[in-house]
């Protein structure tokens, strides 16, 4: 078979397994093509075997640093108008963090707490952007890889980014508010950080 490495990818710190004809060791970074497009990754393990989560397309340059710093920043503006735009349409929807591809596609970390549609504003903050918008659902994304799903938080089997907006009324529910929520997601990576739980971002 092929070799592979195990890559960690992606600000939660997916894990998976990249077909890799490019030799790599523990800690180098690459730059792989997986569930979510082109982004950065750092290599855990060489492994035998296949790699169904994706390939490794080269080792990591300092343009393609310099790009995830560029497109980083763009989706930092797309998580503050994001906030902006739930609160003025009253999505039932917390955007906690948010992080790019380098394929130049926004993902926002979304906790929904009542059934939505965010297609509009999903497509409002692209067009305004210039970059794909999707939602990675933390409702449903704890111990799961990542899943395309069908383009809806809250569909699919994963919890992984999606393009358009919760419709079927399956997404988490609680009596908490958007405020409350982000807050508590605040508090709680403040707290992981200062514990060291939280690894500085590859992109």
């Amino acid at each position: 078979m092929a070799p592979a490495l195990l890559i960690r990818y992606g600000r939660p710190g997916f894990v998976g397994r990249f077909a890799s004809a490019v030799p790599a060791a523990r800690g180098e970074r690459v730059v792989v093509r997986g569930p979510r497009g082109d982004e950065l990754g750092e290599v855990l393990l060489p492994l035998d075997g296949a790699g169904p989560d994706g390939t490794v397309l080269r080792a990591a340059t300092p343009a393609d640093d310099a790009a995830a710093a560029r497109l980083d920043a763009a989706a930092q503006q797309v998580l503050a108008a994001a906030g902006e735009g739930a609160a003025a349409l009253g999505l039932p929807l917390a955007f906690v963090d948010a992080e790019a591809t380098l394929d130049g596609v926004a993902v926002l970390h979304a906790l929904p707490w009542d059934g939505c549609d965010a297609t509009p504003l999903l497509d409002d903050l692209a067009a305004r952007s210039g970059l794909a918008v999707r939602l990675l659902d933390l409702s449903r994304s704890a111990g799961e890889a990542p899943d395309p799903g069908c383009g809806k938080p809250g569909c699919g089997t994963g919890g992984g980014c999606s393009t358009g907006g919760c419709s079927t009324g399956s997404c988490s529910r609680g009596s908490a508010s958007a405020d409350e929520l982000t807050a508590h997601f605040a508090d709680l990576r403040c707290r992981m950080e200062a514990a060291g739980m939280v690894r500085t971002p590859l992109n």
